[in-house]
């Protein structure tokens, strides 16, 4: 048959091209893009030499459930270990910075050679070398590509060129060839880790663990073999046993690519299993289709029997029939991989920093042209399945096929698991929403500030000269927030909730033989107004809440875990001044207790506030305004620059903002799940109309004799009816039975619900029933509306 023939034929029965189309594209490109997705995440090899033999070092502080970096002195002593590993490079991600024109750069500092422990090589220029780090030249630069070709329009002249940020020129050295990130995709350029002198001196009291650091494992070692070695160097160092006694040094060694995929891996897993699910649904209507295409054709299929044709060919004709709108879908579906992999990133479902690239690919394109295979074998078996079903028999009667029914009820099975399931995230959802928080997130901004660069640049700062010298300024700054339009409250403080600061202690506490681990938060007065956090009991710090005899508040946890029966208000802490050394401190206030970086977390820790009006070197932001905080952040950070031009930012983003994005994967995940539900639930509702009036047409003589007979009306309708009910509820019970094992694969995911909730279940299968039971109403009132007379003349 020629492409002309087949066109022609697809324009006649345009609604069924155009189903078919839309059923492959949307089929391929969800299916694909999760699978795209969890090959960038899990197997897609990293832009790095060997990337399986590269792992992140880290060290785990026991006693208070931190994970932590490394130090410089620990790198060089891995890098040392020719035994275990084949090398190892230090990094820090800084700041983002802004150069002369205004643009925001995200810079890294990194050690010499960390090209070489990734195995890469500059494409333009050179990379850094020990003797840069010898002379302290941390003022080169060597650019992404991206960077490079976005910024500087791929100049190859670009080495050499004055780079000027606010606090110091760079020189470009170098460029780094494309498609390589590190250590996540969002760095623009990195410059030489040469550690100050306060860095230095950290080291070496063995109290600092600030340098990430990536090693190449050498020959046959394995993860455990590494971690091992890690902890015979963690043992060697004498500046490492009073952290190791106060705070359990563990030594953690994992593959590098688990940076990435940690946390995702399970919300991405889900979301093809739901695909899935969609994609049998899919398979099921259109193998639905195309035997009702096949019936409407079964006079030409039999003609072509009569003159001659074999089965071969009939089946080959069907083929041809599906195959354009089938290509055309697939086409369709790989057009839009791309932008199904832009939302899962933006909706949090894929790390923004992945180092492999995600799109369109030939691993991807591979699983879209197979599941669109799978999809029309499907068709094509229930077609050949089902034509012998598809002859009236003497009487005028005929069968639905065993295929058809079987498809339909798994249908309905497949909706009834997935709609329970995300029935069961919604409820989870509406319970976090509603959980107590503590503070009112509405209104308030949180800004990182880093006044000299600490952090991000290695300033040197020293305790005793630099505070007194800061604290006026934070003060200023302050100060300068606080006359802002709009502005109600402004506080400093070292670690507000959701965003990630955390300082811990082990303290000992009344009643208690053990020292018992509590959160820290020095806070200036008007925090817990610039938050919206209650007081229970007492005052707030005001300025006069310094020195060495300052007191502090508690929150409502540490009352009901240490203060039994006692008073809070007349009771007192103890706070660190050295390390064995501690001071009483009263209490003059009890505070709500806050959700600290999740709504759903249970084991939260007791909190301790001390009075501080200017934590240094770097601090947070509270402000709470009338207006938009959104709007309020630039123009807080140009307030800022303009009293400290050498400032650095960090987070400058509404509290709620930062709440909303510890849900965005749940939500990102429940919208998915809802989606696919609803969709599945229509194609179903679909599907057992198409099949019933497939019956019902079939069977048009049928009921013209038994109205003849004197049936009336209602019952034909129940005659149908009854015939979709039975579907209905084998496919209903089945989904319950199917979808309580699935659903317990979001137990982690749910909260305040169990994943077997007899409720949600219950209303799932009712609103299964009730849709479906309309899709058969719909088939049985054209069966109640048949007549007689002109059905027996039909026959």
């Amino acid at each position: 048959m020629s492409f002309t023939a087949v066109f022609r034929r697809q324009m006649r029965t345009p609604f069924f091209a155009l189903s078919i189309t839309l059923l492959i594209a949307f089929v391929v490109a969800i299916n694909a893009t999760a699978f795209g997705a969890i090959h960038a995440l899990r197997w897609k090899a990293l832009p790095y030499a060997e990337d399986k033999q590269l792992v992140e070092l880290r060290t785990t502080l026991q006693k208070f459930g931190f994970t932590l970096r490394l130090s410089e002195p620990l790198r060089q002593r891995v890098a040392a270990d020719r035994v275990h590993f084949a090398g190892a490079a230090g990094f820090i991600a800084t700041l983002p910075r802004g150069d002369a024109s205004g643009r925001d750069w995200r810079l890294a500092r990194v050690t010499p050679g960390f090209d070489a422990v990734l195995g890469v090589v500059p494409a333009l220029g050179r990379s850094f070398a020990d003797d840069d780090v010898r002379a302290a030249a941390d003022d080169l630069l060597l650019l992404s590509d991206a960077t490079w070709r976005n910024r500087f329009d791929a100049d190859p002249n670009v080495i050499g060129r004055e780079i000027r940020f606010a606090d110091r020129p760079f020189k470009v050295i170098g460029v780094m060839p494309r498609g390589f990130v590190f250590p996540d995709a969002t760095i623009d350029a990195w410059y030489p880790y040469v550690p100050s002198t306060s860095e230095r001196e950290n080291y070496e009291s063995g109290q600092s663990f600030d340098l990430g650091v990536i090693a190449r494992l050498a020959n046959e070692v394995t993860i455990e073999q590494a971690r091992e070695a890690l902890a015979a160097i963690f043992a060697s160092q004498n500046n490492l046993v009073e952290t190791n006694r106060r705070g359990g040094l563990a030594a953690d060694v994992r593959p590098w690519r688990e940076r990435f995929s940690s946390g995702y891996d399970k919300a991405l897993t889900l979301l093809q299993l739901t695909a899935l699910i969609l994609l049998a649904v899919v398979a099921a209507n259109l193998a639905n289709l195309s035997i009702e295409r096949v019936f409407a054709r079964r006079h030409e299929l039999d003609i072509r029997r009569a003159l001659g044709a074999n089965e071969h060919v009939i089946g080959k004709i069907i083929a041809t029939d599906l195959a354009p709108p089938v290509l055309l879908g697939l086409a369709l579906g790989l057009a839009v991989i791309p932008l199904g992999m832009s939302v899962l990133r933006q909706r949090g479902l894929i790390p923004q920093g992945l180092p492999a690239s995600s799109g369109l690919d030939m691993v991807t394109l591979s699983a879209a042209v197979i599941l669109a295979a799978l999809v029309i074998g499907v068709a094509m078996f229930a077609v050949l399945t089902s034509r012998g079903d598809m002859r009236l028999s003497a009487h005028g009667t005929a069968r639905l096929g065993r295929m058809r029914l079987t498809l339909l009820i798994a249908q309905i099975m497949l909706t009834t698991a997935m709609l329970g399931s995300a029935g069961l995230l919604l409820r989870s959802a509406l319970n976090l929403t509603a959980v107590e928080r503590g503070f009112d997130a509405q209104g308030v901004l949180l800004t990182e500030i880093d006044p000299i660069g600490v952090r991000s640049r290695g300033t040197a700062f020293n305790e005793e000269t630099d505070a007194a010298r800061l604290r006026p300024v934070v003060e200023e700054l302050r100060a300068a927030v606080a006359s802002l339009p709009g502005v109600q409250h402004v506080a400093v403080a070292s670690g507000p909730p959701f965003v990630g600061a955390d300082t811990r202690a082990r303290l000992p506490v009344p009643g208690e033989d053990e020292k018992q681990q509590v959160r820290i938060n020095a806070i200036g007065p008007g925090y817990f107004d610039a938050l919206g956090i209650t007081l229970l009991a007492g005052r707030d710090f005001d300025r006069s809440d310094s020195g060495d005899a300052s007191p502090v508040i508690v929150d409502e946890l540490y009352v009901q875990r240490f203060l039994h029966g006692i008073d809070p208000l007349t009771a007192s802490v103890s706070l660190n001044i050295s390390a064995e050394t501690f001071r009483s401190a009263r209490i003059v206030g009890v505070a709500r207790t806050l959700k600290h970086a999740q709504l759903d977390e249970t084991a939260n820790l007791p909190t301790i506030y001390r009075p501080d009006n200017a934590p240094v070197p770097f601090f947070w932001l509270v402000t709470r305004t009338s207006g938009d905080p959104a709007a309020l952040a630039e123009t807080l950070r140009q307030r800022i620059h303009a009293r400290s031009p050498g400032a650095e930012f960090g987070i400058n983003k509404p509290l709620a903002e930062l709440v909303e994005n510890t849900l965005l994967d749940r939500r990102s995940l429940l919208e998915a799940l809802a989606g696919f539900a609803v969709l599945t639930l229509f194609l179903a509702a679909l599907g057992l109309a198409a099949v019933l009036g497939f019956s019902v047409r079939r069977r048009t003589a049928e009921f013209g004799v038994r109205m003849a007979l004197g049936a009336n009306a209602a019952r034909i309708v129940g005659l149908v009816m009854r015939q979709g009910g039975t579907l209905i509820v084998t496919g209903a019970v089945l989904g319950i039975v199917c979808g309580v094992p699935l659903a317990y694969l979001l137990s982690d995911r749910l909260y305040g619900i169990a994943f077997s909730d007899a409720q949600t279940w219950g209303l799932t299968a009712i609103i299964v029933a009730a849709v479906a039971a309309f899709a058969c109403w719909l088939p049985a009132r054209q069966a109640a509306a048949v007549d007689p007379l002109v059905a027996l003349r039909r026959e």
